[in-house]
């Protein structure tokens, strides 16, 4: 060998062992390394959110601290919504039909308040609970799967769906056991007191209450003389009202006279008109009847969510000018925090119309909730008569009467055809789903002559 080549294999020699050297003092350093940077690197957690009137499910939602999230929203309701984390993050607003994802950080263990941020919508019942803790397995609804999660493992959705003749059995069995009975009935004409000059007195306590939409479903409502809707005022043209409204709930409230010509200081708004009647107050509404047809009375004060929660009711003016029909019948439609109601109940609990083949029924549509309702009706065509209380000059023929938050609307139906008919809601996901009807579904029943 060369000596003139020795003092390179020496300094190729050194450069080896300083590289071994160096890959060693690597790693050794790996592991804390990987465990200090595990949970910026773990992959997210998948989530699914849906978004509905007015809901966000799942209601209670739960993941593991210090793994980021990644929450895929879909909005299936009919009118935009958002999803909130408080103190985190939440998205834009999500249109109808629409999706949006809202990734977020490791959260530290904790609960957090989640809702819609759009006004009235989580009153209305749009609130949910997320709750981070360590060593949580959540599949792609949000639920616990009973088992740890390694840091980093992406949930996955477990999804059970029913089979056909599953669903076939729950619809038919939720048609064959309709009407149900459920506890309360609202809606009911309340009989007045005749003072002693002729006024036509009406007395109203408003409170909270339980109330049992169908069978099994009770929820927290607010409601007049403990029935919702509230009890049904009916009155004639040129009557002298009152109204004594007394307050039993935890908070103030006011009453409006929804649709009817009233003096100022009679309509029902605080701050404007007069002054919010506090717990265990009372306030007297007195005005002379002015204008006949369909129209509510409800809360004015927190109305998002009192109204939806039960203050409303009906207030009928009858006109001596009236088409006489066989059946008159008041249907109040409501959405939030009670569901999807039809006189305060859900299908199958809800009232089917009765009659005879050959009878004529008025049906009094009015909207006390925070979305538009296109009702209809199978098998016979609805007349409209009148809007808001006021006949129209040119009656319309129409299967699906579209009815807007605050609005009432007369139908005319000639019983022509024998046999029952569906009536609902035709915003699907207020009426059916995979397991049957529920909501916003009755049934018209024309029986032989």
């Amino acid at each position: 060998m060369d000596t003139a080549d020795r003092p390179w294999r020496a300094l190729a020699l050194s450069l080896a062992v300083f590289l071994v050297l160096v890959l060693l003092l690597a790693f050794e350093r790996q592991p804390a390394q990987t465990a200090e940077t595990g949970a910026e690197t773990a992959a997210a957690q998948v989530i699914d959110i849906e978004l509905t009137e007015f809901a966000i499910e799942p209601a209670e939602i739960s993941v593991r601290a210090g793994v980021p999230v990644s929450f895929n929203v879909t909005n299936s309701g009919s009118i935009e919504h958002d999803f909130t984390i408080d103190g985190v993050d939440g998205t834009a607003t999500i249109a109808s039909g629409q999706s949006a994802t809202l990734e977020t950080p490791a959260l530290e263990p904790g609960e957090y308040k989640v809702n819609c941020t759009i006004a009235g919508h989580e009153p209305a019942g749009m609130a949910a609970t997320l709750v981070a803790a360590e060593g949580v397995r959540t599949d792609a609804g949000g639920d616990p799967a009973g088992h740890d999660m390694a840091a980093g493992e992406q949930a996955s959705e477990d999804a059970h769906p029913m089979s056909p003749e599953e669903m076939a059995r729950m619809h038919e069995e939720g048609v064959l056991n309709f009407p149900v009975d459920s506890e309360g009935k609202g809606n009911q004409v309340l009989e007045p007191e005749i003072a002693a000059d002729g006024t036509k007195v009406f007395r109203l306590t408003a409170d909270e209450i339980e109330w049992e939409t169908k069978p099994g479903v009770v929820n927290e409502g607010m409601a007049y003389n403990g029935q919702i809707p509230g009890p049904r005022i009916e009155v004639d043209l040129g009557d002298e009202v009152r109204i004594e409204l007394t307050n039993e709930l935890d908070e103030p409230t006011a009453m409006h006279s929804h649709g009817l010509i009233v003096p100022n200081d009679m309509d029902g708004v605080p701050g404007l008109n007069q002054p919010s009647i506090m717990p265990g107050e009372t306030f007297d509404y007195e005005f002379t009847i002015r204008n006949s047809g369909s129209h509510m009375y409800h809360s004015h004060f927190n109305s998002a969510e009192q109204v939806t929660r039960g203050l409303l009711g009906a207030f009928i003016v009858h006109d001596p000018d009236d088409e006489a029909v066989d059946l008159d019948y008041t249907m109040i439609v409501n959405d939030g925090p009670l569901g999807f109601t039809l006189n305060g109940k859900d299908f199958p609990a809800t009232e089917p119309l009765v009659v005879d083949e050959g009878d004529k029924v008025r049906i009094r549509y009015m909207n006390e909730g925070l979305q538009i309702h296109p009702m209809h009706l199978h098998g016979i065509p609805q007349t409209v008569v009148a809007r808001d209380g006021y006949p129209l000059e040119q009656p319309q023929k129409m299967d699906t009467v579209l009815v807007a938050p605050g609005e009432r609307i007369d139908v005319l139906v000639d019983a022509t055809e024998p046999g029952g008919w569906a009536f609902h809601c035709h915003i699907l996901t207020h009426a059916e789903a995979e397991d049957g009807m529920f909501g916003m579904v009755t049934a018209l029943v024309v029986e032989d002559s």
